[in-house]
């Protein structure tokens, strides 16, 4: 649902926007609502995407910065697995120079939610060597659905969703730096996606995982005799065996005991008559 005014200031917001979207996909940093680099952000235009340069850089990397760039890099990390992490809410050092239509040239830090998409896995890839990597399908459809999500609110259209090689290279002041990613993103494509998500063509309804099958080693030694104590109850029904007799499940015409495999093979034998 968008917001009922143009969202101006942090947006503390994020997480009541993308848990419906996400669901469990959705993490959040300790502290992520006083994170930023400082000042607070201005009426929010829209998103810019960027890639990590290497899958294995996580939420906390994003957060931390480098050495020649303080953190907050971003707003969101989303990794190949397709969790997506809320990092800060206020400005964070992801545009820098460059221009769009809508956004002052090179000053998109505080108009602009960044999100940092940790791809590729293969950290040598350049630009021109990019389209060897595809990306995993769980993080696109986490990109898509946080992107959609996103735009409903700010109540803009899936063209407030660039790339930061676009705002760098592209936009009216013409080439402000080098960046191309978010690596080989189609981002015409991209926007359709979320142009779909946002009109509802994609089930997104987020599934709870199963919980997994306990092992042995998650119960208790008391739990384990239990256990065992009820399979030998199971075996003892199904015939004799190393414990002992069969139990009994009352008697045949000529007195002999029944198990529960005798019981039901007279059943069927009479169901059958």
């Amino acid at each position: 649902m968008p917001a009922k005014t143009p969202p101006t200031g942090d947006p503390t917001w994020l997480e009541d926007v993308l848990r419906p979207a996400l669901g469990d996909r959705l993490k959040t940093l300790p502290g992520w609502k006083d994170a930023g680099v400082g000042g607070t952000m201005g009426r929010i235009w829209g998103v810019i995407w960027h890639h990590t340069g290497n899958a294995r850089e996580s939420a906390q990397s994003i957060r931390n910065g480098r050495p020649d760039l303080a953190g907050p890099l971003a707003q969101l990390h989303i990794a190949p697995d397709g969790t997506v992490t809320i990092v800060a809410v206020g400005p964070c050092n992801h545009a820098g120079r460059g221009s769009w239509t809508g956004l002052p040239t090179d000053n998109a830090n505080g108009l602009t939610i960044g999100i940092e998409c940790a791809w590729p896995s293969d950290a040598s890839l350049t630009e021109a060597t990019q389209t060897r990597e595809r990306w995993p399908d769980a993080q696109i459809v986490a990109m898509r659905d946080t992107g959609a999500a996103i735009s409903a609110y700010l109540g803009v259209d899936a063209s407030h969703n660039i790339s930061h090689e676009e705002w760098a290279k592209f936009g009216p002041a013409g080439f402000r730096q080098g960046k191309w990613d978010p690596g080989n993103l189609d981002m015409d494509w991209f926007r359709g996606e979320i142009t779909k998500a946002m009109n509802g063509e994609f089930n997104t309804t987020p599934t709870t995982p199963e919980e997994p099958m306990p092992t042995l080693d998650d119960l208790t030694p008391a739990e384990q005799h239990e256990l065992l104590d009820g399979v030998r109850w199971i075996k003892q029904q199904l015939g004799p065996n190393i414990w002992g007799p069969a139990s009994s499940m009352g008697k045949n015409d000529s007195g002999q005991e029944l198990t529960v495999r005798d019981g039901l093979a007279a059943h069927l034998r009479k169901a059958g008559a």
